[in-house]
């Protein structure tokens, strides 16, 4: 089905220029995440206005264009197309809210500018890994249409949020940690979960039907 929204998508006018935004979209959200991981982990300086906010406000900018295209594509065409462009209109959302989680980290950055080491930020890195993984997977799955790789992003993103829940537990029962760095790598924990959640909604538009976007795919 999903190669089908694909064909309509890049022969439409109005909606192949919306698919084009939408993939990029996705690689400005990648950028942005990229950067703020670094940032925060690793104290690199960056012109953040440029890496972060900047590319922030293109993210909500093309995230209005797409609606408005896709409006204006759905007052001049049949009923059938409404399907595909709901698709779109829903995960440019998911993708709009990367974008602030990446200024999330930065503002966390901020606030903890000290080095992140030890055990938990091991922990975190490792997690940072797989989102990495599931970001270049959900681009390559959105653009060529990959219904497995697809699926891999939503199972992986299972046994992530997990792993995310574990850390957050262990800290709350560690009595040797310190309360200022305990909450900071549980909003870290929470932070590479949600991203990752947003990306398994987009991966999901490959794999499932519209009113199962976002959830567990069903079996074949």
């Amino acid at each position: 089905m999903f190669d089908k929204f694909r064909e309509f998508w890049k022969t439409s006018d109005l909606m192949s220029i919306v698919y084009r935004e939408v993939e990029e979209m996705l690689k400005i959200s990648h950028e942005m995440f990229n950067d703020a991981m670094k940032i925060l982990l690793e104290n690199v300086k960056m012109n953040e206005q440029a890496v972060i906010y900047d590319k922030d406000h293109k993210l909500n900018y093309m995230q209005i264009d797409v609606r408005k295209k896709t409006l204006e594509h759905l007052t001049i065409s049949p009923a059938q197309d409404i399907t595909p462009s709901l698709i779109i209109i829903t995960i440019v959302v998911d993708i709009e809210r990367i974008g602030d989680y990446a200024k999330n980290l930065v503002e966390l950055a901020h606030k903890y500018p000290e080095e992140l080491t030890g055990d938990y930020a091991e922990r975190i890195k490792a997690l940072q890994k797989r989102v990495e993984t599931n970001f270049k997977h959900t681009i390559q799955a959105f653009s060529s249409g990959d219904k497995e790789l697809g699926r891999q992003v939503m199972e992986t993103h299972a046994q992530l949020a997990k792993d995310s829940e574990k850390l957050v537990e262990d800290l709350v029962d560690d009595e040797t940690i310190g309360a200022r760095l305990g909450i900071v790598f549980a909003l870290l924990a929470r932070f590479l979960k949600r991203v990752d959640a947003h990306l398994k909604n987009v991966a999901s538009s490959v794999v499932n039907p519209f009113h199962r976007l976002g959830y567990r795919p069903e079996e074949d």
